[in-house]
C-alpha cells in the first residue's frame, strides 16, 4: 500500500508540473534580444517556397484549420522565399503552394500552429518568444 501511494503523489506531481508549464519555453537557448516584453498575439509566420528559374512566382493559400475545411484566410502570389505572412498566434494554419513542372500540376501541403511560449526564465525580464508557424511548401 505504502508504495501504491508513493506511485500516486510522483504522479500527482508530474501532472501538475506539467499542466504549469504549457506556455513556459523549455527550449536550449533563447535569445534575450529576440524577446517580447509582453505575450504576443501574431506575428510572422515564415512560409518556403522554390523560387527559381522555372517557378518565379508561386501561388499560395493560407487556410485557417486544415485545407480540407475550406476556410480561406489569405490568398497571394509568392515571389520571393522566405515568404513572411502577420497572422494570429495560437490558431492551426494550413498552407498551399502551387507549381507546374512538366505540364503537371504539383500542389504542396503543410500545416503548423504558431506559439507564444514565456521565456521569462532564460531572462532578466519578461520575456515571450514565437516558436513554430514555419511552413515547408517548397519542391523538394
Amino acid at each position: 500500500m505504502k508504495v501504491k501511494s508513493y506511485i500516486k503523489a510522483l504522479l500527482v506531481f508530474f501532472l501538475i508540473t506539467l499542466a504549469g508549464s504549457c506556455n513556459e519555453y523549455l527550449g536550449l537557448n533563447v535569445n534575450c534580444d529576440d524577446c517580447w516584453g509582453f505575450r504576443p498575439d501574431s506575428a510572422d509566420l515564415i512560409i518556403h517556397v522554390t523560387i527559381d528559374g522555372n517557378h518565379p512566382e508561386v501561388p499560395i493559400v493560407l487556410y485557417r484549420g486544415n485545407v480540407e475545411n475550406g476556410q480561406v484566410d489569405y490568398v497571394d502570389t509568392a515571389r520571393q522565399s522566405p515568404y513572411t505572412l502577420y497572422s494570429a498566434i495560437d490558431q492551426y494554419y494550413s498552407v498551399t503552394a502551387e507549381y507546374k513542372v512538366d505540364g503537371k500540376t504539383i500542389i504542396a501541403v503543410d500545416g503548423d500552429v504558431m506559439k507564444a511560449k514565456d521565456a521569462t526564465a532564460s531572462c532578466e525580464f519578461e520575456c515571450w518568444i514565437v516558436t513554430d508557424g514555419e511552413f515547408r511548401v517548397d519542391l523538394k
